[in-house]
């Protein structure tokens, strides 16, 4: 059929029936593409308690800058610098500076090639958070469960109340209300009741 139809365009005779035919072979096709091309991450929620018991390392910091690079198998992986401002649980890995650490992620961009890791936790140079972290095979801390085990710190502009969120905890900056907000004070204590 669509042989017979590109031999028509060739030929010069193309038909409403053949114009037809084009118009859906050519809307199956993008639909082929669309479909392959979509990406999706599928997450079980990991609450608090459970970041807090599977976490080698917790801590709060600002992220100072990121680097992306290449491993010897030739992947891409961005490495993030942080201040370290607080550690909530663990000790940090004793090649750290004192009040630095370096936490490691798949995926970044090195030149004019980016890989992506769909569902990476995404960390944004200036920014404030809490990460609940494990150590690879490197002795190099990551972070637990993509973007669910980092949470972006925020203030209140009217009161100065810190709070945190991330994917499935907290809410957006500044919520309506009150309502859902995790307190960054509460987050401290649940995680030191859990993973002292």
């Amino acid at each position: 059929m669509l042989l017979l139809t590109g031999l028509n365009l060739l030929a010069g005779r193309v038909t409403v029936r053949h114009m037809k035919r084009i118009r859906f072979f050519l809307f199956l096709t993008g639909l082929f593409f669309a479909l392959n091309s979509t990406q999706a991450v599928l997450m079980r929620p990991l609450g608090v308690d459970e970041l807090s018991r599977k976490a080698d390392l917790i801590i709060r910091g600002t992220v100072l800058d990121k680097t992306s690079l290449r491993d010897e198998a030739g992947r891409i992986y961005t490495r993030v610098n942080v201040r370290v401002s607080e550690v909530w649980k663990g000790a940090r890995p004793t090649n750290a500076a004192s009040h630095s650490l370096a936490i490691v992620q798949s995926g970044g961009t090195v030149g004019d090639v980016r890989e992506e890791v769909s569902g990476e936790v995404e960390y944004n140079v200036g920014e404030e958070f809490v990460a609940f972290l494990v150590f690879n095979q490197r002795g190099e801390p990551v972070t637990i469960g993509l973007a669910q085990g980092k949470f972006h710190v925020w203030r209140d502009p009217k009161t100065g109340e810190e709070f945190a969120r991330n994917p499935f905890h907290g809410v957006p900056e500044p919520a309506a209300g009150g309502r859902g907000q995790l307190r960054v004070s509460e987050f401290k204590q649940q995680v030191r009741r859990v993973a002292p």
